[in-house]
């Protein structure tokens, strides 16, 4: 007499599975081994949990065959559940097969190797072209969330000469924080997360752009750089892995073409810097740094944090800020003229020749329209982006005193007291109930230059 029956086999042990009883583990392997070897095996893995479950790390497959009925073996009838198991196993096959197809295969196919219409250019001439991405000078802007990056970050990428990435880095946080799982095209980058953003910001900076993960190359941020917005709008036509593949080109072309490279990012420290410096001597910083009063508040304003832990907040800030500028001052000897530590400050009160001194700093020539750009960024009327928390049309001057005007004496004192070790090194002033809302007051002294 034959009977259906559901087995699963470990390696060294077997399993029974019934309705009633779950997994039970079966005396006679020999028995069951015999037949197994006989028999072709379904490969899965399996993620059941309960007292009754093998292993997963070594469960290797499930079978279900004829078995002459012993008095060792109970055994029970699994039509429907052999059917349920067939379909999960050719769902589970097509599901591999469309990855393999798509992470794998599709890079080379024709399709992508057409040009695309933004230029004559397909990723065989790129993958070429980034080659001579060697001597191209590649910056990161090193800052802070609600620093005055975005209004930096804009005047940086006004400049015909630079290819500008705004905030690469957003997907990687999620994969910290366990919301996403990145996949990549080229399935060669490791999962440890420090290396993950290393290797993605180096990936921008090279024009490397399929070694960069498929939820980066779909974010929303892409929309916000002028270099990364056409590739954005063509992915919004494009949708899909296919679509990612048949856009890069867009992307690699304006990075290829460019100077400079340049990435903006508040989610990356000086301490991991290190790595890219080490591995290329054409990588510069510009370390963004801003009156931790204006930042909380700013922060505070967009709901990033709240007031009723200020010290805690403060206290973590202005910590990790600290921290930032001892790496970059224990590291400043051996890359010299590479490290450039600008203040928000400096540059909304005197935008034109702090931007003289950043574009110096990266090797371009700062030309009129960039002065007009300069000019009308930091003079327009705030009334502009008034519903805008983002916008950087605002008068510099006058957002550089805001927090004085909002902000109470015992709030201010509370931050003064904890980041007065910031303090002493980027020359802000700690406040009295006289000079906060006395404007003529200044906050802060002569920065020393690098």
């Amino acid at each position: 007499m034959f009977t259906e029956v559901l087995f699963v086999y470990t390696g060294w042990e077997a399993y029974l599975y019934t309705d009633t009883s779950g997994f039970t583990v079966l005396a006679d392997v020999d028995v069951i081994s015999s037949v197994l070897a006989r028999t072709p095996l379904l490969h899965r893995r399996d993620k059941r949990q309960g007292p009754h479950t093998p292993p997963v790390d070594v469960l290797k497959s499930i079978v279900c065959f004829n078995l002459q009925k012993t008095d060792k073996l109970t055994m029970i009838r699994c039509g429907r559940l052999m059917k349920l198991l067939m379909f999960l196993a050719v769902g589970l096959a097509l599901t591999l097969y469309v990855k393999q197809t798509q992470y794998r295969y599709l890079p080379t196919t024709e399709g992508v190797l057409e040009s695309v219409s933004a230029g004559n250019l397909t990723i065989e001439n790129t993958e070429k072209r980034i080659k001579t991405t060697g001597k191209k000078t590649m910056v990161v802007l090193l800052t802070y969330m609600r620093s005055g990056s975005t209004f930096t970050g804009d005047v940086i990428q006004n400049h015909p000469d630079v290819f500008y990435v705004f905030e690469p880095l957003h997907s990687i946080e999620r994969l910290h924080k366990g919301k996403v799982n990145l996949m990549f095209l080229n399935e060669s980058l490791p999962t440890r997360v420090p290396s993950v953003s290393q290797k993605t910001l180096e990936n921008f900076l090279t024009c490397n752009m399929r070694g960069i993960d498929l939820y980066t190359l779909s974010q929303r941020h892409m929309s916000n750089s002028i270099d990364t917005r056409d590739y954005h709008n063509c992915r919004k036509r494009k949708s899909g892995v296919l679509g990612t593949l048949d856009c890069l080109p867009v992307l690699e072309q304006s990075c290829v073409r460019s100077r400079v490279s340049c990435v903006k990012t508040i989610r990356f420290n000086m301490t991991d810097m290190r790595y890219l410096m080490n591995k290329h001597e054409n990588i510069k910083v510009i370390h963004l740094i801003r009156d931790p009063r204006a930042t909380l508040r700013s922060q505070k304003n967009v709901g990033q944090i709240s007031f009723d832990g200020l010290d805690m907040h403060a206290e973590k800030f202005c910590q990790r800020v600290k921290r930032d500028l001892d790496v970059s001052s224990e590291i400043k000897p051996f890359y010299p003229g590479r490290i450039l530590t600008v203040r928000y400050e400096d540059l909304a009160e005197k935008p034109f020749m702090t931007t003289k001194q950043i574009y110096r700093f990266l090797g371009l020539n700062i030309t009129v329209s960039i002065q007009g750009y300069v000019q009308n960024i930091t003079s327009a009327s705030g009334n502009i982006c008034r519903r805008n928390a983002l916008c950087t049309n605002k008068n510099s001057t006058e957002i550089l005193s805001k927090w004085r005007t909002i902000l109470s004496y015992s709030q201010v004192a509370v931050i003064d007291k904890i980041c007065e070790p910031l303090y002493n090194v980027m020359g802000y002033l700690p406040a009295t109930e006289h000079s906060l809302r006395n404007l003529s007051v200044p906050m802060y002294t002569t920065l020393l230059k690098d």
